[in-house]
């Protein structure tokens, strides 16, 4: 949360996910008295369909118009269609034409802001990498995003359902409208380092929706591939469990009209457990098997209730369910951001909201399927089983070591040591770590001279060099530190010269690379300072880890 960027997006989501949740309670109901259960069913179709749509464009939306000026005007658009349907709430009359008339308003009004919340989720998630700065901030930043989505679907029907209560459906929708509108506004504020880094780190957009280039993305990298058949699982069981759990809930635990609901805040609540858990113990080198074990923990608990047909025990396991499922998002979800490179990230994020819709719209259809053929019991059991035999074999494919990130850890480590490069987000970083030559070279070696072009900028990864200057040592050189950045920033020949002491490994980043990489404000500012100082140095000896 001492992130400016990651704070706004987190508190955006959770409280978009608070007035989403608000606003359908306010439609169900409304379109319950109004229209019955059959335009209460239709209702979610009618929000599911354009919403799929939506989020599979999303990707190429993001690259050529930028994610946060996506979210600003997705947060008006989804607070004009609260306030409408506000509106048409408020001034409904009570003839039969005056509730086909508002039927049709409220449909559209729900189709439209479906429509405008779908493409918030990948363009958070492709924008998190560029305001991040190290991988476990990453870690943190999807934890805190999952948090909030928890916090935001138990706190936005509680009170939805406080003011329908008092008969104030109204209100509810209006309460919505704002908390959209503030959504917007914290988005006005997101403030990236280099300006491609608002369209997700892409070096250019791409031509039309480039789904067919997030496709040979993830073929590219298995690991991308069987992550998405995770969440595809994932989704479809979900689905199965929304409507398997109201039946087991008032016929088979025999909880009354209650049940469900109680089952989802057990849910709700594991999934807070479970962010805490993620928050203490996530790595980003375990992803795999942290998204292994989640699925693992996701349906099992479901089949349990199938053997075991007890409400003690439903509660118990919709807990640890929710436990799993804040795991499973935090990990998956890093996974597909560092899994991708720059000018991926977008369109694979596209076809993913493609995966999760298909799971959606696959698990809604089984769910009757498997009651007819196998009651509740046996349905219960069969959609439980579908994750952990899903898990064994996403973990026979890729558990055993498959590289995930595109940057290694240890690299993005030892460039964030360089306070050159300190204030880049996991982006500008990967463009970074493209431009790195890896050198080594025995003691004695003259890195750079005195007097000689700069063209490079060196990075010492292990070992120990001198800097001189006229002859004079004015320093040395460890692990984490680099050299070359005056005559980089100046266009002047070198002021020093860097002379190994011991065998030495590094990196170096040619002219251009290194330019480019410091030329966001907060990278650019310090790399001045840093040249300031060391001209004013002179002959005075500095600690290690300072620059030529």
């Amino acid at each position: 949360m001492a992130n400016d960027g990651i704070r706004r997006l987190a508190t955006s989501w959770t409280l978009g996910i608070a007035a989403d949740s608000a606003l359908t309670v306010v439609l169900l109901v409304v379109v319950f008295n109004l229209g019955g259960v059959v335009a209460a069913g239709l209702i979610g179709a009618v929000r599911m369909v354009p919403a799929v749509v939506a989020g599979m464009v999303s990707g190429a939306f993001v690259e050529r118009y930028r994610g946060d000026r996506i979210l600003v005007a997705l947060g008006l658009v989804r607070a004009l269609s609260a306030g409408l349907t506000a509106l048409v709430i408020a001034t409904a009359g009570n003839s039969r034409a005056d509730h086909e008339a508002t039927l049709a308003a409220l449909f559209a009004l729900a189709g439209v802001s479906a429509t405008a919340a779908a493409p918030i989720r990948p363009t958070q998630i492709t924008l998190m990498p560029a305001l991040a700065r190290s991988p476990r901030e990453l870690v943190a930043a999807n934890t805190a995003w999952s948090t909030g989505e928890a916090l935001g679907a138990f706190g936005g029907p509680i009170l939805a359902g406080v003011l329908m209560g008092a008969s104030r459906h109204e209100v509810a929708a209006a309460a919505a409208a704002l908390a959209f509108l503030v959504t917007a506004l914290l988005s006005v504020g997101l403030r990236f380092e280099q300006a491609r880094d608002a369209a997700g780190g892409a070096a250019a957009a791409g031509r039309g929706l480039r789904l067919a280039d997030g496709l040979a993305a993830i073929r590219r990298r298995p690991v991308l591939g069987w992550t998405l058949v995770g969440v595809h699982g994932q989704v479809m069981t979900r689905g199965l469990l929304n409507a398997l759990s109201v039946v087991a809930a008032i016929e088979l635990l025999d909880m009354g009209q209650a049940g469900p609901g109680l089952l989802a805040a057990a849910i709700g609540l594991g999934g807070l457990v479970g962010a805490v858990l993620v928050l203490a113990s996530a790595r980003p080198d375990n992803l795999v098997r942290t998204q292994v074990i989640a699925l693992v923990f996701w349906g099992a608990p479901i089949a349990l209730v199938g053997v075991v047909p007890l409400t003690a025990v439903a509660m118990v396991a919709m807990v640890v369910l929710g436990v799993a499922n804040a795991a499973y998002d935090v990990a998956l979800f890093t996974t597909l951001q560092r899994g991708c490179p720059n000018d991926d990230r977008a369109p694979v994020m596209s076809v993913v909201e493609g995966a999760i819709g298909l799971g959606a719209v696959f698990g809604s259809l089984l769910a009757p399927v498997l009651l007819l053929a196998l009651g509740t019991r046996g349905a219960l059991i069969v959609a439980g089983s579908i994750l952990p035999i899903l898990a064994v074999v996403i973990h026979l494919r890729i558990g055993r070591g498959a590289p995930i990130a595109v940057v290694s850890e240890p690299l993005v480590e030892l460039l964030r040591r360089v306070p050159a490069f300190e204030a880049l987000p996991l982006t500008a970083v990967e463009r970074l770590a493209d431009g790195l030559e890896p050198f080594r070279a025995e003691p004695g070696t003259v890195l750079m001279a005195q007097g000689e072009p700069g063209d490079r900028f060196l990075v010492i990864a292990t070992g120990e060099a001198e800097v001189e200057v006229d002859g004079q040592l004015t320093n040395r050189l460890g692990p984490g530190s680099g050299a070359g950045e005056i005559a980089l920033l100046r266009r002047s020949p070198r002021t020093a010269t860097v002379r190994t002491l011991t065998p030495v490994t590094g990196y170096s980043v040619d002219a251009a690379t290194f330019l480019a990489a410091v030329a966001g404000p907060a990278a650019a500012a310090i790399t001045e300072r840093m040249a300031q100082a060391n001209l004013q140095r002179g002959s005075i000896r500095e600690p290690a880890g300072t620059r030529e």
